[in-house]
């Protein structure tokens, strides 16, 4: 049996159907008591179904879930029972002023920018799946270069639960940005960088915030050399991090690539993308010999392995923060 609510004053009507059939079925909403302001009722639908379920409600778009209790809140779907009011989605740190974190390995201090997800403070019961992003002066507010607006595709995707609720840990470069994300293959010193995300940042996050702290909860994204940087940790810390994501990878630094193919399959969730525009039309054909390097050992696309062609997009922050939603839904699927 399952649940919806949703705060109205006048009646909803449900339209459903489990995953894929066809038609979709009507279902009146029935009051289930006031709602938190006058005026308001609390509406409830329950429905007998097993496996995901495909909904909409007015002109709401599809929403999937495999959870038992579906509801609606202030316009924002839950997949539990959310308090009563739930605070927005937040910064847990000053843009102007981001925490400051001193790295043993690095030898230096690396500017740290989390985001914390909707009714952290209210739901202190809940733990959540942490994303990892490199270069994070872009990914939520203007850097050098642009911006991704990161928080506005992630608030978007956790409000119409397409994706899971998280926890995003944006670390910013450093001077030594090419060395920092540069596998030592390729005469950079990325296994350095690795270390301090898996064997420092990650613990301290860890003991700051309710994580959910295994592999299978922990990814790891980044762009260009973040993106080769990315694919890098997650590889040779698949013990650690269980998701990966590089978005336009610099996949024409080879050595290490080419190493690859002689390496066995890692347990991980793997997203890769480019553009197909701009100079080197974004290296489309270094990511796809990636593809084709990880389907040749065992993975498989749809399952543990997505490989996207951005359209028309060349290798620029607003071309990452466009895709962006691509990996946070396969990352973080709704539960």
């Amino acid at each position: 049996m399952r649940n919806v609510h949703v705060l109205a004053s006048v009646a909803p009507t449900l339209f459903w159907r489990p995953q894929g059939e066809r038609l979709f079925r009507v279902l009146p909403m029935t009051a289930d008591g006031s709602g938190r302001r006058a005026g308001e009722s609390r509406w409830k639908a329950s429905f007998d179904a097993s496996g995901a379920v495909e909904f909409h409600l007015g002109d709401e778009a599809v929403h999937c879930f495999r959870s038992a209790d579906i509801h609606l809140q202030d316009g924002e779907l839950f997949c539990y029972r959310p308090a009563a009011r739930v605070d927005p989605a937040r910064r847990d740190y000053a843009p102007q002023r981001p925490t400051q974190f001193d790295s043993k390995i690095l030898g230096e201090k690396r500017r740290v920018r989390v985001y914390l997800p909707r009714g952290y403070r209210q739901h202190t019961d809940r733990s959540y799946p942490v994303l990892y992003v490199k270069d994070g002066q872009n990914i939520f507010e203007h850097g050098a270069y642009g911006t991704w607006a990161a928080h506005t595709s992630l608030d978007r995707l956790v409000a119409r639960a397409e994706i899971e609720e998280i926890i995003v840990v944006a670390v910013d470069h450093g001077v030594g940005r090419y060395e920092d994300y540069v596998p030592p293959e390729d005469g950079g010193r990325a296994d350095r960088y690795a270390r301090f995300l898996a064997d420092e940042l990650k613990p301290w996050i860890d003991g700051r915030y309710r994580t959910r702290r295994g592999a299978q909860d922990t990814a790891v994204l980044g762009s260009s050399l973040g993106g080769l940087a990315a694919f890098y940790t997650a590889w040779t810390h698949s013990h650690v991090f269980g998701k990966v994501a590089s978005m336009s990878g610099s996949w024409w630094l080879k050595s290490w690539r080419d190493k690859l193919r002689s390496q066995k399959k890692r347990p991980l969730r793997c997203y890769l993308d480019s553009g197909d525009s701009g100079p080197a039309r974004d290296c489309v054909h270094h990511t796809l010999t990636v593809s084709d390097v990880l389907r040749g050992m065992g993975y498989q696309p749809g399952a543990d392995l997505m490989h996207l062609v951005g359209k028309r997009h060349t290798h620029t922050e607003s071309a990452w923060g466009e895709r962006v939603e691509h990996p946070l839904r396969f990352l973080f699927p709704a539960a």
